[in-house]
């Protein structure tokens, strides 16, 4: 499976952030997932990269932002809680489809819309949907 371009720009970002050249970044996917190319690794690939470029000292400025600290709105805690559920819920995993999943259920269209109220009601659905597919998987 592709990963889905906001993991390929996020590792992007990594590699100019820790200013690595072309044969050191091929040589890193290689080590890590076998291939020489983003467009060649799925999501175990992605991860296992993340894990070494964290390692190498890279620090997403994401959570950092505006994004989430808004009276009223979702804490970036919040934000981080309800995206790691989705991603342990999904089959796919990526931004449009907890958006959609948002829209279908609360009637926003991101996540960057939700209030608290929302947040909550989205959290305490997220547990009990990766609850039962835990529990369906076993």
């Amino acid at each position: 499976m592709e990963l889905y371009p906001g993991k390929k720009r996020l590792l992007q970002v990594a590699r100019r952030q820790l200013a690595l050249s072309d044969q050191q970044w091929r040589d890193l996917l290689e080590a890590e997932t076998g291939c020489r190319s983003t467009r060649d690794i799925d999501l175990a690939g992605f991860e296992a990269v993340m894990e070494r470029l964290k390692a190498l000292g890279f620090e997403s400025t994401h959570a950092r932002g505006d994004y989430g600290r808004r009276a009223g709105m979702a804490t970036p805690n919040q934000v981080r809680l309800i995206q790691q559920l989705w991603h342990e819920y999904a089959t796919y995993d990526d931004s449009r489809s907890l958006d959609h999943w948002l829209e279908h259920s609360f009637g926003i269209s991101s996540l960057r819309f939700a209030d608290s109220d929302t947040t909550s009601k989205a959290i305490t659905a997220l547990k009990a949907m990766v609850a039962r597919k835990k529990t369906e998987g076993h």
